[in-house]
């Protein structure tokens, strides 16, 4: 498990996909088995989620729309 993480982290860094951080979040890293029998390395956001403000971006009604079309030229 640790030995496949760390060469995991190392290729990505190699393939410039990660970098190091200084960053005071950390998050846990999970292996999980895909279906080939490989492991693929993930990591667990759910923490992170909850904190994240949810942005809102209600569509506007079809009628306000067209009203705002009819008054243009």
């Amino acid at each position: 498990g640790a030995w496949f993480i760390g060469q995991e982290i190392k290729r990505m860094e190699e393939a410039g996909l990660i970098r190091p951080s200084c960053s005071p979040w950390a998050f846990p890293v999970v292996l999980v088995k895909k279906k080939n029998g490989k492991m693929r390395l993930c990591v667990d956001f759910r923490k992170l989620n909850q904190r994240t403000k949810r942005d809102s971006y209600p569509l506007p009604r079809i009628n306000e729309l067209l009203g705002a079309l009819k008054n243009s030229t």
